[in-house]
């Protein structure tokens, strides 16, 4: 059976050589290199590994999409890669209202390229744009979407997805998983990070929204809907401003809030939820809580309001073990629209469960730019072209430097706990929760409100993005002289071992983080059957 995510873009033909020989050259075809900080337009074609060897990064010359010059520079601190070209800056910045853009044509031939630097050894490559101060373009609004996920492969069973692998086509020998693409590089930490990331997992499961939770009690997690245990009915709020009737009820993303989304629940200021965390492998069926799910009669669903406001004929509560048990009796004309699930055939308990899973995952971060804007926004101060000098960035969030520390903090297996606080309006104070009075309204304090990757999961999966040395692929030739070397018990550094060690359309975008992360333009439409989704 032909997957459904499966891309209907045919192959780009894949040009490029490491400069000074083949594809997958020797450690001496490498050059040490960095960016050169001249702020004057320097097109790729007149440049070469020589010009970056200032700051030490580590070279690769090979050939965009029109066969021009591309380099590729490793970080001198070993955890991205800088894809330098006109070309393809150009085009993974381009408007989509002119065309496909970047990640729907030019993806696989990106990846191509990579897999002739890197070996097979990443679960996921995540694309980024690098932002330009002086032309200050909407980046997401260009490509119609806040990120997108390609799904590459699936080799786990029970999720509601089959398995099948298109890997090989972009180069992978079947390890890849998925193909992200973030249009600003500073979505690192606001989101949706970690909401592109568990689309490798989901939602396949239920056929009630495309790729999202919706308006359900499945956990209040990184693709929307809300946490069972706030939903309140009449019975519970009875008077004054948020006072509900019969069919209304109220639910939020999680007991601090007021509300939730029906696509994500704020970027990555919300963990994975516990049914997302089974999804993923880290937890067993048992600990995922009953779902809650709203019912509407007819072919209309439930609909959302404001400030977690659910219109719906009633709640069912469902039993994610019993889906799992009997999947035949929640795939059938008989079985609620608004928790169906997608298909009987491919739910079940998933295999492999949480004892045998992979809990430990590593991304190839990618950030592509070009010479000179790379030399412009490197660190926190940049050449003024109006004053014809050095000026301060109004923030640092959008410089190299600051990328470096955001995907550097993303990928910690520790967090910082950055609270904040949220207005209570009809959510009741958690027990022992911290509050505060700010112009006579009460604010609860939350005790998280920025995940990285290890802390969304509860501590439970980690995610490496460092050591790309230690991934690098080498010839046959320098790998017998490694060996050679500890064989004979030479002094050097162990060389073998450090060669090759193994759109989302929210229905209010405000409660994401802020207008400004979204695109204003028309959002091109989420399309399961083209592989990815996207917001």
């Amino acid at each position: 059976m032909k997957s459904i995510f499966h891309f209907l873009i045919a192959s780009l033909i894949f040009f490029g050589c490491s400069e000074g020989g083949s594809s997958n050259s020797s450690s001496d075809d490498q050059t040490t290199a960095s960016d050169d900080s001249s702020t004057t337009s320097t097109t790729t074609t007149n440049l070469s590994c020589s010009n970056y060897q200032s700051n030490n990064f580590t070279c690769f010359k090979l050939a965009d999409s029109d066969n021009q010059t591309e380099f590729y520079l490793i970080s001198t601190t070993n955890d991205y890669v800088l894809v330098v070209s006109d070309a393809t800056y150009a085009l993974w910045t381009a408007d989509i209202s002119q065309g496909d853009t970047g990640f729907y044509k030019d993806r696989r031939r990106l990846a191509k390229n990579l897999y002739s630097i890197f070996e097979d050894h990443f679960d996921f490559i995540i694309v980024f744009n690098q932002y330009d101060y002086e032309t200050n373009l909407n980046l997401s609004a260009r490509a119609g979407y806040s990120g997108i996920n390609g799904s590459v492969s699936n080799s786990v069973s029970g999720i509601g997805l089959s398995k099948f692998s298109s890997a090989s086509s972009y180069g992978s020998g079947g390890k890849l998983g998925s193909f992200i693409h973030m249009p600003l590089h500073y979505y690192v930490s606001s989101g949706p990070m970690l909401h592109e990331i568990f689309h490798q997992w989901g939602n396949y499961f239920f056929k009630y929204d495309s790729g999202h939770w919706g308006v359900s009690g499945v956990g209040g997690g990184q693709l929307g809907g809300f946490d069972p245990s706030t939903l309140m009915s009449k019975d519970n709020l009875t008077t004054g401003e948020y006072a509900l009737t019969t069919g209304q009820y109220r639910a939020a993303s999680s007991k601090y809030n007021s509300s939730f989304g029906t696509f994500a629940n704020g970027g990555n200021s919300v963990p994975y939820s516990p049914f997302e965390k089974w999804l993923m492998g880290l937890i067993p069926p048992s600990e995922v809580p009953n779902f809650k799910i709203p019912i509407k009669s007819g072919v209309t669903y439930p609909q959302k309001g404001s400030n977690g406001l659910i219109e719906a004929d009633s709640i069912v509560e469902v039993s994610l073990s019993n889906i799992l048990s009997n999947p035949s009796q929640y795939d059938n004309d008989s079985t609620p629209k608004e928790y169906r699930i997608r298909s009987a055939a491919y739910t079940g308990p998933r295999n492999p469960d949480h004892t045998t899973s992979q809990k430990n995952f590593r991304a190839l971060m990618v950030l592509v730019t070009t010479h000179t804007l790379m030399g412009k926004y490197k660190h926190d101060t940049f050449w003024n072209t109006d004053k014809n000098a050095w000026d301060s960035k109004p923030g640092t969030t959008k410089t190299i430097d600051a990328f470096q520390s955001s995907i550097t903090k993303f990928a910690k297996n520790s967090g910082d706990n950055l609270s904040a606080y949220a207005e209570q309006k009809w959510q009741p104070v958690p027990a022992g929760a911290e509050t505060t009075v700010i112009s006579g309204k009460i604010y609860i304090k939350q005790p998280d409100t920025n995940y990285n990757f290890w802390e969304a999961t509860g501590g439970l999966a980690t995610l490496q993005i460092d050591n790309l040395s230690e991934s690098l692929i080498t010839s046959s030739s320098s790998r017998v002289i490694a060996w050679i070397k500890k064989q004979s018990g030479s002094p050097n550094l162990n060389e073998e071992a450090l060669i090759r060690i193994q759109r989302d359309p929210f229905d209010d975008p405000s409660f994401y983080l802020s207008r400004s992360h979204f695109p204003s333009a028309s959002i091109k439409q989420l399309n399961m059957t083209n592989g990815s989704f996207n917001y």
